[in-house]
């Protein structure tokens, strides 16, 4: 089921770094980062090809599915491969974005603080699901968020904030640039998070099950981290998030009025559900993904009326019947 968001996930592999300290009833998890970047970039020019086996051992799959499909440049195993890891690590962008990224992630301490509090919630509501492990990595603009099997791993070349030159070079729209600042770090990882742990088994994507899908999402992120505000969940501005409050019902009479909750067009879903400058059929005022923020308000009326457990709810396909249970009513 196509997704409009900017997470890519993928299988990245390695072994987990995480201890558990506490009470033995609610057990908490502390995440350590392992910052693959630096093992990458601080390897000499003259030295990489003979880095590559510990670099293989160390990192296991995410080293190839890091090459593959993360960079693109092909198997550790191929002929070519030493010299177009070289080629990589030493061009003049990708290093000069490695400096930034250090300059500015000196050191990760405060993100495994707020990563080892929300997966301490996540293990608190989901026992038996595993506790990724986390990696920072450069993906040369590509990923911001890759995560499966358990496995995260977090693009810090995505997260140099909205000013950062070589994103206006991209010409990367300012809607997309505001999502750069580092508070969306965790609430990017909880969400895609979401997206993998549990993924939609509808058969056929309505605007209905789209938006309710995506509401689910956010209200996971808002119980993994219960202080953040709407806003750095849904990436707006305060205007933005006024705009929403203020136009909720007149968003739902739309949608109801012009028969679009069944719709299974692609591009319709598109134009309400996926990153833009503004909601295609709402005005020009509106934020992008607007009819997400309509599809998470029905959620909390789901969840105020229904009172199922986090699991219950991120596991509930049913979207008609939440629809019908959400009473909702703007």
């Amino acid at each position: 089921m196509q997704r409009f968001n900017h997470f890519i996930t993928n299988i990245i592999g390695g072994l987990a770094v995480l201890t558990l300290w506490g009470c033995h009833t609610d057990p908490e998890i502390k995440i350590s980062i392992d910052r693959m970047e630096q093992s990458l970039f601080s390897i000499p020019a003259d030295s990489v090809e003979a880095a590559i086996p510990h670099l293989r051992q160390h990192y296991g799959r995410l080293f190839e599915l890091y090459n593959n499909r993360i960079i693109a440049i092909g198997s550790s195993v191929s002929p070519q491969y030493p010299q177009r890891l070289t080629g990589f690590l030493t061009d003049f962008h990708m290093y000069a974005c490695y400096r930034k990224v250090m300059a500015q992630y000196p050191d990760v301490a405060d993100l495994e603080k707020e990563l080892s509090e929300a997966f301490s919630r996540y293990h608190k509501y989901f026992p038996d699901h595993d506790i990724p492990t986390v990696y920072t990595i450069i993906s040369g603009f590509n990923q911001s968020i890759s995560v499966d099997e358990g496995l995260l791993a977090i693009s810090l070349d995505k997260y140099l904030g909205r000013n950062e030159e070589y994103y206006i070079q991209l010409d990367m729209p300012m809607y997309l640039r505001r999502l750069t600042d580092k508070p969306y770090i965790v609430p990017d990882c909880m969400k895609a998070l979401a997206y993998t742990e549990f993924p939609d088994t509808g058969i056929t994507e309505t605007v209905l099950s789209s938006l309710l899908y995506e509401g689910k999402a956010a209200y996971f992120v808002s119980q993994m981290l219960p202080d953040i505000p709407d806003s750095l969940i849904f990436g707006y501005t305060s205007a933005q998030m006024h705009w929403c409050k203020n136009n909720t019902r007149q968003m739902w009479t739309y949608l109801v009025e012009k028969k679009m909750l069944y719709n299974t067009d692609y591009l319709t879903i598109a134009k309400l559900a996926g990153p833009a400058p503004f909601t295609a059929f709402f005005t020009r005022e509106s934020p992008g993904r607007a009819a997400v923020w309509l599809g998470y308000q029905m959620i909390l009326s789901y969840v105020a009326h229904k009172k199922p457990s986090l699991n219950e709810l991120m596991n509930n396909h049913d979207y008609q019947t939440i629809l019908n249970e959400a009473k909702f009513r703007p």
